[in-house]
């Protein structure tokens, strides 16, 4: 079957003023740190719209030159800093709704600061997608 649309699958790391993602189909990835802070002592994500523009001009880099339509990714996020005290709730919504705001149809959180290998990483947005659980319930999307 033609796939007209494809899904992209992404595997985004946040540090401080900084993102990584990695396309893991392609297995190619960028990262890049922000000229414009988004991040602070206390949250990695403190500004919100700095964080989406920065991470929408890093996703658009794994495209081919002008497109007629922006392609849709699933995503798999994950703060690579541990703040202290794991991800709160307001954290995991900042986390989902920046996905969803730079063209995600899914978001799962990835709950730890351990990084994962490129094949982890597929294989956990895998099983997401088909509905298994491979972290709590709270945190997928």
């Amino acid at each position: 079957m033609l796939k007209i649309f494809p899904n992209h699958h992404l595997y985004i790391k946040i540090y401080s003023n900084e993102i990584e993602v990695v396309h893991l189909q392609k297995n190619q990835s960028a990262r890049a740190k922000s000229s414009r802070a988004f991040s602070t002592d206390r949250m990695l994500l403190a500004d919100f719209h700095v964080a989406e523009e920065f991470l929408r001009s890093v996703i658009r880099g794994f495209g081919s030159g002008k497109q007629l339509f922006s392609w849709s990714h699933t995503a798999l996020i994950q703060q690579m800093i541990d703040l202290g005290g794991g991800l709160c709730e307001v954290e995991k919504r900042t986390l989902r709704d920046l996905c969803e705001h730079t063209g995600a149809k899914y978001a799962f959180i990835v709950p730890h600061t351990d990084e994962l290998s490129n094949e982890q990483a597929l294989q956990k947005l895998t099983l997401g997608l088909k509905g298994g659980a491979f972290m709590p319930p709270d945190l997928s999307w």
